[in-house]
């Protein structure tokens, strides 16, 4: 009941979502209505209640007419496994709700309904976008093998594509669909990509503050090259310097 009552006080609903609950009612989509916010609800809630079993601190869930946005107070340096499981137990916990609908007796009218949303709703926040589901679960993986700075630089490239690729669709086949999904995806690109800068210091200033006792050791050239699971020593010619004597010079 705690957790129920804490997700509860954290959902926040954007505005325009009463504009389109108050269109989508006139044109009698109530249970068009009904099943996206039932979806939206549960993947939501599917991040959060991972999020709460890693101890991270839960700030908000702000629900918008095609999706919703679930924010946490957690270090940017956290496990990488951590940051991966948050991300997809959305998805994970959306397709479990699905399956458990197809078991229910629907109309056949619904039944399709919610179909259709389903595979609409996880289509679209599967996109290896960022920052959409998809992307972030993408650009988390790739820290495996790419240093942080380069993480970020690999999935604004794959996000630069999409764009791209899309409005070359849109040269092709022009769709209100397409143009509508154009538009989506570059309003929550423009939105989050702001916020990389400061997600970017925020990775050395949170080693420099807490000095994370990562146990592997890779030898980097600049602080470009910095991983997020390692610890660095910075080849300067000849010389070595160990990654806290390098953000003591950063910070001091």
């Amino acid at each position: 009941m705690q957790i129920i009552k804490t997700i509860l006080n954290k959902i926040k609903i954007h505005k325009s979502c009463y504009l389109i609950l108050f269109l989508a009612f006139l044109m009698g989509e109530f249970h068009a209505v009904f099943f996206c916010s039932l979806f939206l609800l549960v993947h939501e809630c599917g991040h959060f209640f991972t999020a709460l079993l890693f101890g991270w601190e839960a700030d908000s869930i702000t629900f918008y007419p095609f999706g919703g946005i679930s924010k946490f107070t957690t270090d940017v340096n956290c496990p990488i496994y951590q940051e991966a499981l948050v991300l997809m137990m959305g998805p994970v916990t959306q397709c479990i709700l699905f399956l458990f609908l197809k078991t229910l007796p629907f109309p056949s009218y619904q039944a399709f309904l919610f179909k259709q949303i389903h595979y609409s709703l996880l289509f679209f926040n599967l996109l290896p976008f960022y920052p959409l589901d998809g992307g972030r679960i993408l650009q988390v993986f790739s820290c495996y093998f790419l240093s942080y700075q380069k993480s970020y630089t690999f999935i604004l490239t794959v996000s630069y594509s999409i764009l791209f690729l899309l409005l070359l669709l849109l040269f092709f086949l022009p769709s209100i669909f397409l143009l509508l999904l154009f538009f989506l995806l570059l309003f929550r690109f423009i939105s989050e990509k702001k916020n990389i800068k400061y997600y970017k210091e925020r990775f050395f200033l949170e080693r420099y503050l807490k000095k994370y006792p990562f146990k592997k050791r890779k030898i980097v050239k600049n602080e470009k090259d910095f991983f997020r699971s390692y610890n660095h020593i910075i080849k300067k010619g000849v010389w070595y310097q160990t990654e806290e004597e390098y953000l003591k010079e950063k910070y001091k």
